[in-house]
């Protein structure tokens, strides 16, 4: 998967996969449930930090943010 072309179509696609839900659970955990910057527990996302290897991310391209420090 990774190292292809990504279109915004292929990328809700892969969100629904089972490999990612399998690493944003990972994520969720590492981050002990809870917001990265200000540790709210309240509508949490897991955002890559880096698109380079989607499909094939490490841990340290994903970062638990709740909704508000998403947004920013």
């Amino acid at each position: 998967r990774s190292g292809r072309q990504w279109t915004k179509a292929t990328y809700k696609e892969y969100l629904k996969t089972d490999h990612w839900k399998e690493m944003k659970l990972k994520a969720l955990k590492r981050a002990g449930n809870k917001c990265q910057v200000c540790a709210s527990t309240n509508r949490l996302d897991v955002h890559h930090n880096d698109y380079g290897r989607l499909g094939g991310e490490l841990m340290t391209d994903m970062v638990v943010l709740c909704r508000s420090c998403h947004d920013l």
